[in-house]
């Protein structure tokens, strides 16, 4: 009797058990239930914002955009200039202007004894800024030397050869076929600078310069500089420019090439000597005032890499080795 009173009562407590479990699982679920609805809520509320932000995303896929496939600039040291295709090339003997767009021009003289093209002024800071945007040819104790139509200086000889194979690169459409730009080979340059012919200087055997040549001469040397500096200049010859002089000033010989003598060094292309550790220059500076530096056989090196505010270059065009 007692122990079918326990097995009622346990089962009884189990069934209680069990409805408890139930309630709490209803419970759950109407919360589950609830929590969706707020969902929904949500969701119903988010579609008229989604709409609007599709709308704006359609109407913007609508527009042009801007016609450029690089997002990141070029490096200013290595800006792509526009080549600029002439009608012709010109044929050997011909004049040639090589446009370098923007209204910058590098002209260039024949000379046929050399079957050459030879820059007709030493490369000015504006043409060799189409290059290197970044260059600066700085200044000489205040002086400047950085102006448009100054020669380029602060230039190692790896420059000035980028330089010309840049111009090849993106200009060679304006000259001959099987022609390159390049820095000039000793004996070009000292065949071009004597007019091919034995005198001791760019304007003759005469001493001192003429006045259109940029050496170190009186422009410099007033009283403070005599008493003081006694450093020597050449007697008799003042070319009104203390540091480098625009270009075209820069006095031109009988084949009408400028600053062949004076205003700035300029690399050539042949290493010095055989151990091939320095490049030759040649023409002297306006820093210069001996003349057996400033005779057009005197030769001159530097380091490859070596720029000052001395050296710049001249370009030529001339057919491929």
């Amino acid at each position: 009797m007692v122990m079918a009173v326990y097995v009622i009562r346990k089962r009884k407590a189990e069934s209680g058990k069990r409805k408890a479990e139930s309630g709490k699982r209803k419970a759950e679920s109407g919360k589950r239930k609830a929590e969706s609805g707020k969902r929904k809520a949500e969701s119903g509320k988010m579609k008229p914002f989604s709409g609007i932000v599709g709308l704006i995303l359609l109407m913007a896929s609508a527009l042009p955009l801007p016609a450029q496939t690089n997002v990141f600039p070029a490096a200013a040291q290595a800006r792509s200039a526009k080549a600029v295709a002439p009608a012709a090339a010109p044929r050997p003997g011909w004049a040639l202007v090589v446009d370098l767009g923007d209204g910058e021009m590098l002209p260039f003289v024949w000379i046929g004894p050399l079957k050459m093209w030879v820059g007709k002024f030493e490369v000015t800071n504006d043409q060799y800024g189409r290059f290197d945007m970044g260059h600066a040819s700085k200044d000489y104790y205040g002086r400047l030397l950085n102006a448009s139509d100054q020669p380029v200086v602060w230039v190692s000889w790896e420059d000035a050869n980028n330089y010309c194979e840049w111009l090849t690169r993106t200009f060679g459409g304006q000259i001959p076929r099987g022609y390159i730009f390049r820095l000039p080979r000793e004996q070009e340059w000292q065949a071009f600078a004597a007019c091919n012919d034995r005198r001791r200087y760019p304007w003759g055997n005469t001493w001192p310069p003429p006045d259109t040549c940029n050496y170190r001469g009186e422009e410099g040397a007033g009283l403070f500089y005599r008493l003081f500096q006694h450093e020597p200049y050449i007697g008799g010859h003042n070319d009104g420019f203390i540091v480098t002089c625009p270009v075209k000033q820069s006095g031109g010989n009988a084949w009408g090439l400028f600053g062949v003598g004076g205003n700035a060094w300029e690399w050539c292309r042949d290493w010095f000597d055989d151990q091939q550790i320095t490049r030759a220059l040649r023409g002297a500076s306006w820093n210069n005032y001996e003349p057996d530096i400033i005779a057009v056989t005197n030769r001159s090196d530097a380091y490859p890499l070596r720029r000052n505010p001395m050296i710049g270059f001249r370009v030529v065009v001339a057919p491929e080795d």
